[in-house]
């Protein structure tokens, strides 16, 4: 499921012509925004009340947070490229 918001980000971003640095920026925000989401609806006494259900939001912050550093790692490397 990142992967396919990192790449539907990266796609709709690249489509707008939006500038390189900002389609990197919204490319890494959808990519790793969800999980902060994930564990308030489970955690919240008024909402799921379940700590057990914040679990998979946290394994997939976790997950999502290498997909996202490695986007930006290779946006970098990129940018370094290009100036070369």
């Amino acid at each position: 499921m990142n992967i396919v918001a990192i790449t539907l980000g990266f796609a709709i971003a690249t489509l707008t012509g939006l500038g390189e640095k900002r389609v990197t920026a919204i490319t890494v925000e959808v990519g790793i925004q969800n999980r902060t989401l994930a564990i308030a609806i489970a955690s919240t006494p008024t909402l799921l009340n379940s700590p057990t259900m914040a679990i998979p939001g946290a394994i997939y912050g976790l997950l999502m947070f290498v997909t996202g550093a490695g986007f930006a790692w290779c946006a970098s490397r990129r940018q370094d490229l290009l100036k070369a």
